[in-house]
């Protein structure tokens, strides 16, 4: 049964229904400044975060002349789609406004999950923000936050909520910017629909589970597989801790050929990265077994992850057997592109990704639904970068860029990610970790100590999280 069929136009002089949002709570720093219209600000108290509620007080807009907004509907309120928002809200004609719909309540900085899954306490602290008109936009803003809400089919230049906006349950557009990122089990990232607590009563069984077991199996050695293997070192040193990664050294040292349209391949790392860090983990007494995978086939091992109950002894492809009684699963993420999926699978990669061209605008057949309109940021498109959040957040600020010049009929700049988007920190608890800085004609060398103790105080939570929120409301800093 498909969606009602409402088709009552859009309308200025419509008041906004965004519905009273409760609030319970993806990384560099926004270029967008806060309007100089806000007078106004109210702070959010810790224990008050869970409870509060926003209500859209802002005013019906009147006077614009015309007879219905240009909408930029976005899906997804993390790095790609909040960065793009950023770059584009001040700078759209006064006949277009932004629609940004979150399903999740809050958004947090993925980057402190890996040590919030292992040390009590830090679950506690502030790495979230609530979605909400008054953290996004400033006071009197046009552009709308919908929250919790979700796109639940997505058409021709339109698209079906699961509630209602302004009466309707359909919005029209004249773009739509998909940034859904990725999938990862919880508590990895909170669960559809999740609530706070929801996710922080996850995190806190992660930890006991962790702490009650005798040896850990990572499955996976690239950067969250790495970072928890040294959180759980150094916060217990005596646990026997291996980590299975299937490529020749940590993270990906090897070149797997370009990106196409139809796949994403990721950019190889650096070897000096891995190298630094595989030494480092030795030292410790961290196993790490590379060229390998664990046996998945049938009657091997029935791919259990978190707490076994009794030490298992899981088989690698190579033959070699793990003996754990704890299995973190570290093996990537997923493509957030369902969506896509049911309305035109054509305009997937092979490894389920939205295929985009150099404007991040999605391609597909002439008849299909997703032609023309529809663009892709961050984690769920094949865009040609590393899937992190400051690929993300660069990938948003130049889809602002694109749309802004295609609205004032100039040809925008294709996207090419900046060789500093090849940089990396990667962490080992709260006093090692590598970093590589690429400079222009040398290439990658090591980047200084002090690079990786200024990621290891709050994973730069302050520069690449809270600055992008530039509503009325002012957000906890992290604690």
């Amino acid at each position: 049964m498909g969606p009602p069929s409402p088709n009552t136009p859009l309308t200025p002089s419509t008041p906004s229904s965004a519905a009273s949002t409760s609030t319970s709570t993806s990384m560099v720093p926004s270029t967008a400044a806060s309007s100089a219209s806000t007078t106004t600000v109210t702070t959010l108290t810790t224990s008050a975060f869970a409870s509060a509620t926003t209500v859209n007080t802002t005013p019906r807009w009147q006077g614009v002349g015309f007879k219905k907004w240009k909408n930029i509907v976005v899906i997804g309120a993390s790095v790609a789609g909040h960065s793009f928002v950023n770059a584009l809200q001040h700078n759209l004609p006064m006949s277009h406004r932004i629609i940004l719909i979150e399903r999740n309540e809050f958004v947090q900085h993925a980057p402190i999950v890996v040590r919030a899954l292992v040390v009590p306490g830090w679950e506690s602290k502030n790495f979230t923000a609530p979605v909400a008109q008054d953290t996004i936009f400033p006071a009197n803003s046009r552009h709308r936050v919908l929250c919790p809400n979700s796109v639940v089919a997505l058409k021709r230049n339109h698209v079906w909520l699961e509630h209602e906006f302004e009466g309707e349950l359909e919005i029209e557009f004249e773009r739509c910017i998909i940034a859904t990122g990725a999938q990862s089990p919880a508590p990895i990232r909170p669960a559809p629909g999740a609530s706070m607590a929801d996710w922080m009563a996850g995190l806190r069984k992660t930890q006991n589970d962790i702490k009650h077991a005798e040896s850990v199996l990572i499955v996976g050695g690239g950067s969250v597989g790495i970072e928890v293997a040294g959180e759980i070192n150094e916060t217990y040193p005596r646990k026997k801790v291996t980590i299975v990664h299937w490529d020749v050294g940590l993270l990906h040292p090897s070149d797997s050929g370009g990106n196409t349209k139809h796949t994403y391949v990721p950019p190889k790392t650096s070897s000096k990265l891995s190298a630094a860090l595989q030494k480092q983990l030795a030292e410790r007494g961290v196993d790490i077994i590379l060229c390998d995978r664990v046996d998945l086939s049938a009657g091997a091992w029935g791919g259990s992850a978190g707490l076994l109950g009794e030490m298992t002894a899981i088989p690698l492809v190579s033959g070699k057997t793990v003996h754990a009684d704890y299995v973190f699963n570290s093996t990537g993420n997923r493509p957030n592109a369902s969506l896509v999926a049911q309305a035109d699978p054509d305009a997937l990669t092979t490894n389920g990704y939205i295929s985009v061209d150099d404007t991040f605008r999605v391609q597909a057949a002439p008849r299909s639904p997703m032609t023309g309109a529809y663009y892709a940021i961050g984690d769920c498109a094949n865009s040609p970068s590393w899937k992190t959040g400051v690929a993300a957040a660069a990938e948003g600020q130049a889809l602002a860029a694109i749309i802004d010049a295609q609205i004032r009929g100039n040809k925008p700049r294709p996207y090419a990610p900046s060789r500093g988007m090849r940089d990396s920190t990667v962490l080992l608890g709260s006093k090692g970790g590598a970093a590589v800085l690429r400079i222009p004609w040398i290439g990658s060398i090591r980047a200084p100590d002090f690079i990786v103790e200024g990621k290891s105080q709050d994973f730069w939570a302050g520069k690449n999280f809270f600055s992008r929120f530039h509503g009325t409301r002012r957000i906890p800093s992290f604690a």
